[in-house]
Formats: structure tokens, sequence, C-alpha cells
């Protein structure tokens, strides 16, 4: 008679605990999964109880789950480790890579991408898993690469899966169902950008070797290039009809360079060269422009106070408002005012 399965949930968000705690459940009814909020509960609950795995969530209160994660690696009690967090805790989670971490897991987390881990680590005895911080580095920078339409960046990707540190010791099926796993995590990072929708598909029925699964993943990463080209229009021009489009609606908001630069998925020296090209501004010069002539259009209303014009396009000291808006216009907002016959 097979040994119940004892899983332990951690996670100070009782939406999240209990949500994965009933996936867990519905696995398999020889997994018994139970839940604490925070490390500190869990150190307790491990001592007693000794599970078989447990996952833990990032950021909680009164231990984290990086402190537990070195309090469960120094107990030596053979228990495999998930980490679950969000998108923005990646580099806080590889931390917890050098204390056995088995897996790296993005909320919010699904049956999808829960249940092949749960087989690998409870039920598989000698799995040839990948590298977690390797895989974790990969996806980062192939989240990039896609981004900024990187083809050589995604061939020099694409050539580390021959690699031991990705896939070297895997079998067919492991590699099958890794790389299914590893475009799902790819999706939930693109898709966390918020700007377009992507969507993977899985390895196709007849994808039965090595070579044929690399390529199914080769075609997901070309494929997903392609989109954002065809959303961003497939030119240059249009990647900064919607780089000015983004600075118009947040003139008054002090965004940098490199922010847009990131909005539209470029380098930042890409990206202010071509702007510059574009525009025939600099992308400081093309801001300043566009906030004096918002400044224009306000200060022709007669209701709005002048000082209040000029917090009202992001510059909340007067004189230096006044001082960029005459190096501008050549006068000053009061001569301005008065040249329009508005007292």
């Amino acid at each position: 008679m097979d040994v119940m399965k004892q899983i332990l949930v951690v996670d100070d968000e009782p939406m999240i605990r209990a949500g994965l705690t009933k996936l867990i459940k519905h696995y398999s009814q020889g997994v018994h999964a139970y839940a604490v909020p925070n490390g500190a509960e869990a150190v307790a609950e491990i001592r007693k109880q000794k599970p078989d795995m447990v996952f833990t969530d990032i950021r909680m209160p009164k231990m984290d789950g990086l402190e537990l994660c070195r309090h469960i690696a120094e107990m030596n009690l053979n228990i495999r480790t998930v980490v679950i967090s969000g998108y923005g805790d990646f580099t806080y989670a590889q931390k917890c890579l050098t204390y056995g971490v088995k897996e790296y897991l993005l909320k919010p987390v699904t049956e999808l991408e829960l249940y092949p881990v749960l087989d690998r680590l409870l039920y598989q005895e000698k799995v040839h898993s990948l590298s977690v911080s390797a895989y974790s580095e990969w996806l980062e920078q192939a989240e990039t690469a896609i981004w900024s339409a990187d083809f050589e960046g995604i061939d020099r990707l694409l050539l580390r899966w021959s690699g031991d540190d990705l896939c070297g010791a895997l079998d067919t099926e492991q590699l099958e169902q890794t790389i299914a796993d590893v475009l799902k995590a790819l999706v939930k990072k693109l898709n966390a950008r918020e700007l377009y929708q992507f969507a993977d598909t899985p390895p196709p029925k007849s994808a039965k070797n090595r070579d044929e699964l690399f390529k199914h993943l080769e075609s997901e990463l070309i494929h997903w290039c392609g989109q954002l080209a065809q959303w961003r229009g497939g030119n240059q021009k249009s990647v900064f009809e919607e780089a000015k489009s983004y600075i118009d609606d947040h003139i008054a908001e002090e965004i940098s360079l490199e922010a847009v630069a990131e909005r539209v998925g470029l380098a930042p020296t890409y990206f202010s060269y071509f702007f510059k090209k574009m525009t025939n501004e600099t992308f400081v010069q093309y801001r300043m422009r566009k906030r004096i002539e918002m400044a224009k259009r306000l200060l022709e209303l007669p209701h709005y106070k002048i000082v209040d014009v000029g917090m009202e396009i992001g510059y909340q000291n007067y004189p230096h408002f006044s001082k960029i808006f005459k190096k501008m216009t050549g006068i000053s907002p009061t001569e301005y005012r008065q040249m329009l016959g508005i007292k």
C-alpha cells in the first residue's frame, strides 16, 4: 500500500493559499495538502509533520520564503521545495536556488504548471531535471530577445538547449514536458508587460524525437517575434508612433527615455538614435516641445492660473517653468497671456 504524500503550502494570501491547496488535493487521492500563512509557522509544521514537499511564497511576514528555504535546507530532511512568486520577484527568488529549491513557478499557478511538477518531484525517483538557475536565466534572456526582436539572440539561446545545463540528461518525454513548461512560463512573462497578449501551443503529437521538439521551441519563439512585428506594424515608424503616443499620454510625468524604450521593446541606445532620426529631435527636446504646446493651450483658458499651468504639464517649480517657456517661445507665460489679451 502506497504511503500518502504530505504537501505543505506556505503563503500569506488566503485566496492563493486555499486555491493552491485545493489544486493539490484534486491532483491525487494519495496526497494530503495543508497550509500555513508564514514561514515561522511552516518551520514548526515541518518539524512536526516532516512533509514530502513544501510550496512557499517569497514575500511573507514573520519569516519570508528565502529564510524558510534556508531552514529547510539545514534540517536535511530530503524535503522537495518549490518556490512560487509574482513576476517581479524573480531576482529575489533566485537566491533560494542555493538552498536546493527544485522548481520556480510564477503566480497564478494553474494545474497545467503544477501537475507536471508534482509528477516529477513526487513519483519519478530518477529524474534528470534541468538546472533551475539556468532555466530562470534562460527565461529572462528569452523574454528580452523576443521583445527586442533579437533574432541572433534567439539563435544563441536555442543553441543552449543542446547543453547539459538545460536538458542534457532528459529523456524525450521529460524534454517534451520541460519545453511545454518553458513556453508557458515565457508567455506569462511576456503577458505581464500588459501591452500585447501572447499564447503558446503544445508540441505537436507528431513530435516524437528531440530534434522535432527543439524545432517546436524554435518555431514558437520566432512566431512571437513575428507577432510583435505585425502588432507594431512591421516597421520602425509604427514603433516610434507608439513611443510618441506613450510620451504624449504621460507628458506631465517624469518618464525616462529608458522607460519608453522598454515599453516599445528596444534597447535605449537604439531607441535614442532612431527617435532622433525619425523626429529630428532628441527625446528631451520632443518632450519639452510637447509640454510647451500643452502649456500654450492651457494659457489660452482664462480660468487657469499661470502657476497651475506649469504644474499641470509637469513643472512643479514655477521659475523653472517660466524659464523653459521663454526659452522655447521667446516670451514669458505672462507676456504670452498679455499678447492674447488675457489679464
